[in-house]
């Protein structure tokens, strides 16, 4: 899916940055250090910037041992140098800015998790393709093994929009890419809260990579005068894209709205499937995942305004507090992913895992006050509250005396003991994800399939999988420090089953004789589902927002 962050009170006329000159060379850098040029966070805030960074993030020809740069482009060529100093709206502007971003967002959670992030497709690096094809969009794919953007000209802006441009575009689509390398079954699942949340992240990775940056904190105090509450660039999502999305349009009434989606919102939550398959609007929720997923970004934006007021009530300075407010609720959200279910992610299991992070790492200056917005957005109630505290005072008795080396030994330590966990007899277990952090503490997330009939009106007679699955953290000692096992049950298969019926209505399910392989339409919005040999198989990628499927009805 697609987003980004900006604000028209920064935004220069589109003429001007169009004919902005190429930017001049600058002293040159230390020899581990190369001039780049790159936007701060999106082209609507603010024209491409003369930036140093590590030699490493582009590496020899926009590649690194992480992130590689794949386009269907002639790839930009540095100078003598090594500085790759583009022209304003060249392609080699977008690959750059790409790579860089792409490098940079991975590099913040790995620091936020405390430990490397694998990608899930089984390769070390993940290729960033700029210009994927035209079009309004962007997307991860998993089976691709890559980040995707699109471009398209923007007559009423009077320039091309390019996805790899925005900042907060490309950290969302990492986003998906570090969630899926954490969470791989929660791109296994058709579950639509799951599909909102991951979509919610990328939102989340976008708002923490905008306060990486000192400049864009300076930005962000002056626009709101330090009231996170004001309007903004950090909580408004996509500027550019948003604000050609709103001028082609036939609704004039939104036309001064720079954003695709605003973390500035007071939405409770409701179950997705109750709100139909609309995207509603600024002010209404709607059951479509681009749309359900604000009301977690929501969430975490107040989460983030309450970590930036307790930095301001330490002493911080308003620039400090912020990234000090980035800095903390990073690696809570991390720990908080880390450790939630392994097949689905609801957003009351992250919640109460947020909560629960804050106490085991930051004392719990902050409990209290995540707990009163999770409440407020009826995320979670008292009764979640003492359930999750009863759960956690009857955690298995389990320990591991050595670290695993890797992901079949932790399934086969994890098999001898299904019994102790109560897992299903004869249960054949896969790990998804395992993980080590600098505090020594060991993360295993392990699924098992089971076929069931699929009973959506139309696909009677296919067969599908839903997983059940398995977490498991053990504490630096080896000992059991959280258990959570996600059983399939009849709500489990339900939900999956509205998650087929929800594929259905918005033609994302691919007959298998249709294109073969190609899992994307005309349209350039991905399958998310094929049929194959009487089974429907999920295609692990993210649902991609095109930005006007109000318009086209998909």
């Amino acid at each position: 899916m697609v987003l980004c962050a900006a604000s028209s009170h920064f935004a220069r006329p589109l003429a001007v940055q169009n004919q902005a000159p190429a930017p001049q060379p600058q002293p040159q850098p230390p020899a581990d250090q190369v001039q780049i040029t790159t936007f701060l966070q999106d082209p609507w805030v603010s024209p491409a910037e003369v930036r140093q960074v590590d030699r490493q993030l582009v590496g020899p020809g926009l590649a690194n041992d992480r992130v590689q740069v794949r386009d269907n482009r002639p790839k930009a060529a540095p100078d003598q140098a090594g500085n790759y100093l583009m022209q304003p709206g060249s392609d080699g502007e977008s690959q750059v800015n790409a790579q860089v971003v792409t490098s940079q967002t991975l590099n913040m959670w790995q620091n936020y998790r405390g430990g490397q992030i694998e990608w899930s497709f089984g390769s070390r690096v993940l290729d960033v393709v700029p210009h994927k094809k035209q079009g309004m969009n962007a997307y991860y794919s998993r089976w691709e093994g890559s980040t995707n953007y699109f471009f398209q000209d923007s007559p009423q802006l009077q320039t091309t929009v390019k996805t790899a441009n925005s900042v907060d575009v490309v950290a969302h689509e990492t986003g998906h890419s570090v969630l899926d390398g954490m969470k791989p079954g929660y791109l296994s699942t058709n579950d639509r809260e799951t599909g909102a949340f991951h979509e919610a992240f990328g939102d989340c990775s976008a708002m923490l990579f905008t306060l990486q940056d000192e400049a864009m904190r300076e930005r962000i105090l002056e626009q709101t005068g330090g009231d996170l509450s004001k309007p903004g660039n950090l909580a408004w999502l996509a500027e550019e894209f948003g604000k050609a999305r709103r001028l082609a349009n036939d609704d004039p009434a939104d036309d001064d709205r720079p954003w695709l989606r605003n973390a500035q919102n007071k939405f409770t939550y409701v179950k997705p499937e109750s709100l139909g398959d609309g995207r509603g609007d600024d002010d209404t929720l709607g059951g479509e995942i681009h749309s359900f997923g604000r009301l977690w970004a929501g969430a975490f934006y107040d989460c983030l305004n309450a970590t930036y007021q307790d930095g301001l009530a330490q002493g911080l300075g308003p620039n400090q507090a912020l990234k000090f407010a980035a800095d903390t609720l990073g690696p809570l959200f991390a720990r908080a992913v880390d450790r939630a279910p392994s097949t689905r992610g609801r957003f009351k299991d992250m919640g109460l895992q947020l909560i629960q992070a804050d106490k085991e790492t930051n004392n719990g200056r902050l409990s209290e006050a995540f707990t009163k917005v999770f409440v407020e957005r009826k995320i979670i109630s008292p009764k979640d509250l003492q359930s999750e505290a009863e759960r956690r005072s009857q955690l298995p008795r389990l320990t591991v005396d050595h670290d695993f080396t890797s992901k079949a030994e932790a399934a086969a330590f994890v098999t001898a003991r299904a019994a102790q966990l109560g897992l299903p007899e004869g249960v054949k277990l896969s790990t998804a994800s395992l993980s080590r952090n600098a505090k020594g503490e060991q993360v295993v997330s392990l699924l098992y399939p089971q076929t069931v009939p699929v009973t959506v009106p139309g696909l009677q007679g296919l067969e599908t999988d839903v997983n059940g699955g398995v977490t498991l953290v053990f504490d630096a000692q080896g000992r059991l420090s959280d258990f959570h096992h996600s059983a399939v049950d009849a709500e489990c298969v339900q939900d999956e089953m509205e998650g087929i019926a929800y594929l259905q209505r918005k033609d994302q399910i691919l007959e298998d004789d249709r294109t073969g392989m190609q899992f994307t339409r005309d349209d350039g919005k991905p399958y998310l589902a094929v049929i194959r040999d009487g089974k429907l198989v999920r295609v692990p990628s993210s649902a991609c927002d095109c930005g006007c499927c109000s318009q086209c009805g998909k």
